[in-house]
């Protein structure tokens, strides 16, 4: 009898031992966590209003996150916007806001893009291809907007431009 008291005590003790406890996120961690919710905000509350106007457009309403991708980047096709961990971190929300549209700005123009028959891919020259033209496209559409609707915003992307093209580059 002694030893199944014993053995019920430590079978409880063992089980008051063993409860779980929540280890804290990383400080980096949670920082990115609090940045990645300010992005998924301007999305919804800067981003895509930018696109109200135009009901045909199929906007998707959920961000997907590339996890490994530290360079500032962002990728779009039909229902489906990913960004990257870069652009998340990226300090310029405006920068951010700038990036979104011209994400929206493809989604808005690949069903015109496949009627036209402009290649899904990206062609390989220097000329200024059917990639190139929608990647111009793109940002002239999410500069129209952005200056149409949010001109602070414009002002600031139409200040720092030079920060802008070294950021994303000179096709920008």
């Amino acid at each position: 009898m002694k030893n199944y008291i014993l053995f019920l005590f430590l079978i409880i003790s063992s089980c008051n031992s063993t409860t779980s406890q929540v280890e804290p996120l990383a400080k980096d961690e949670e920082q990115f966590l609090n940045r990645e919710n300010k992005i998924i905000n301007l999305y919804t509350t800067a981003a895509v209003p930018l696109f109200n106007d135009y009901k045909c457009i199929n906007i998707p309403a959920k961000l997907q996150v590339d996890e490994k991708d530290y360079s500032i980047n962002a990728g779009a096709a039909i229902d489906y916007i990913e960004i990257s961990r870069g652009l998340i971190n990226l300090e310029s929300s405006t920068i951010q806001l700038f990036v979104l549209a011209h994400e929206l700005a493809h989604i808005a123009t690949l069903i015109q893009a496949k009627s036209f028959g402009l290649p899904g891919e990206i062609p390989a020259g220097k000329r200024t291809n059917e990639y190139k033209k929608a990647e111009y496209l793109a940002d002239l559409i999410a500069f129209h907007l952005i200056l149409k609707q949010r001109p602070e915003d414009f002002n600031f992307l139409k200040s720092n431009f030079s920060f802008l093209i070294s950021l994303l580059g000179k096709g920008l």
